[in-house]
C-alpha cells in the first residue's frame, strides 16, 4: 500500500531491492553511512562520477538500493538532489518528487517537499535501519553549501579546485506547519577559522528551515563551511544573559543529552562555556522577541558575529537552532535525526558548548546550541 509522506514522516520498508525515482532536471547522489552519520570512505559517496557502491546503483533519474547488500556497518542511505545543470538554481526548477517502489514495481511511498528558495541542494529522504527494520524518512532539507558542502558534512574528502567558486552553507526549507506550533530546526551552521592566512570566504545562508513531523520533531538545518571569523571593529555590546533556575536546569539537560550522544560515539564531552551560552541566549531571545526563525538575525548578524561579540576567540564554531520542541529530550532527538545537526554535535574538533533558550513568538520556545573550539 502506497503512503504519501510529509516532511519528517516515515514508514517501514519490505526486504529486498528498492528503487528511488526522481524525474526531472536533477542529479541524484547517495551517501552511505553508519550510526554516526559519517561515511567510512569516499566509496560511500555515490554520484554521477561514481555510480555504484555495494548495494547501491545510480542510474539517470533513479537509484536502486538493496539494504541487505550494503557494506558492513551501513545503517543509513541519504538521497540528495541537485540541479543537473550546475548553473541552474534549484529554486527555479520544478519541485523534485520522489517515488519509492519495491522490486516488483509496486509503489511504496511518495514524497514531494515544499519548494526551496536559495538552497543549492536538497537532502530529499533517507533509508535507515531501526531495530532490524529498514524504513524511509522524508526530509526535504535544503542546503546552501552545494554538493561539496554536503559531502564534507558526511565525512567525504573533497579536493577543491585551485580557484573554487564560493561554497555555500546549507540551509533548510521550512516544512508546512501541521499544528499551530510545529517544532522546527534550521540547517546547522559552521565556521572554521584558519590558523594564519585567511581561508576563502564562504557566505553563510539566510537560514531556511525544515519542519518535519512525527519522529523527526523539527526542521533541521545543517551547514558547515570554513570561513574566516568576522572581526568587527567595534562589536555591539551583548545584553546581559538571563539566568534563572529553570533555564539553568534546561541548559544542563541539553548539554547532558548532547554529551550522552557524543559518548555513544566514543567522543569526549563538550565543556560548558559561558560566552558561548551568551551568544546562544542572545539569538534565542531575539528570535522569540522578533518572531522569526533563522541563523541570520534580522540585523544581518551570523552565528560567528554573535560568538565574536561575546568575546570568545574561536578557531572553529557551529550553531544548531530549533523551535517548538517542549523538552530537552525532544530537541536533542530532533537534532540527532537531522544529518547536518548531528554532524555538528558529533564533530570531534568542537570542544565547548553554550545553550540559549527563550519563550515567546509563534513557536513558543526557541533553542540555540553554539559550539566552539578556542583559538
Amino acid at each position: 500500500m502506497s503512503t504519501t509522506l510529509a516532511p519528517g514522516a516515515n514508514r517501514p520498508l519490505p526486504d529486498g531491492a528498492l528503487t528511488l525515482r526522481v524525474p526531472g532536471p536533477f542529479d541524484l547522489s547517495l551517501l552511505v553511512t553508519g550510526d554516526d552519520g559519517r561515511v567510512s570512505g569516499d566509496a560511500d559517496f555515490v554520484f554521477f562520477n561514481q555510480t555504484t557502491a555495494p548495494g547501491v546503483r545510480l542510474e539517470r533519474d533513479s537509484a536502486s538500493v538493496n539494504p541487505g547488500s550494503l557494506r558492513r556497518g551501513a545503517t543509513r542511505v541519504t538521497l540528495v538532489v541537485s540541479p543537473a545543470d550546475p548553473s541552474a538554481r534549484l529554486g527555479s526548477l520544478p519541485t523534485p518528487a520522489l517515488t519509492v517502489t519495491d522490486r516488483a514495481g509496486a509503489v511504496l511511498a511518495r514524497f514531494t517537499p515544499h519548494p526551496v528558495t536559495h538552497e543549492t541542494v536538497l537532502l530529499l529522504a533517507e533509508l535507515y535501519a531501526r531495530n532490524g527494520t529498514w524504513k524511509i524518512r522524508a526530509l526535504g532539507q535544503g542546503y546552501a553549501d552545494g554538493l561539496a558542502g554536503i559531502a564534507r558534512d558526511f565525512g567525504v574528502d573533497v579536493i577543491d579546485e585551485p580557484a573554487p567558486a564560493p561554497a555555500r552553507v546549507p540551509a533548510r526549507t521550512p516544512a508546512p506547519p501541521s499544528a499551530p506550533t510545529p517544532a522546527r530546526a534550521p540547517a546547522p551552521n559552521r565556521h572554521v577559522a584558519p590558523p594564519s592566512a585567511p581561508a576563502p570566504h564562504i557566505p553563510q545562508p539566510a537560514g531556511p528551515h525544515l519542519t518535519p513531523d512525527g519522529n523527526n520533531p523539527f526542521a533541521p538545518r545543517p551547514a558547515q563551511s570554513p570561513s574566516t571569523p568576522p572581526r568587527p571593529q567595534a562589536p555591539p555590546p551583548m545584553p546581559a544573559m538571563p539566568s534563572t533556575p529553570e533555564l539553568d536546569h534546561l541548559r544542563t539537560q541539553v548539554i547532558a543529552l548532547t554529551n550522552a550522544e557524543r559518548a555513544r560515539h566514543g567522543m569526549g564531552a563538550l565543556a560548558y562555556e559561558p560566552r558561548l551560552t551568551q551568544a546562544a541566549q542572545v539569538h534565542s531571545d531575539d528570535m522569540a522577541a522578533r518572531d522569526y526563525f533563522d541563523h541570520t538575525g534580522l540585523d544581518g548578524r551570523q552565528p560567528a558575529d554573535r560568538v565574536t561579540a561575546s568575546g570568545y576567540v574561536y578557531s572553529r564554531c557551529a550553531e544548531n537552532i530549533a523551535a517548538g520542541q517542549p523538552t530537552p529530550a525532544e530537541v536533542v532527538t530532533g537534532w540527532m535525526n537531522s544529518p547536518g545537526h548531528r554532524a555538528n554535535i558529533l564533530t570531534p574538533e568542537l570542544t565547548q558548548i553554550g545553550i540559549g533558550i527563550a519563550y515567546g513568538g509563534s513557536y513558543r520556545i526557541y533553542w540555540t546550541q553554539v559550539f566552539g573550539t578556542p583559538r
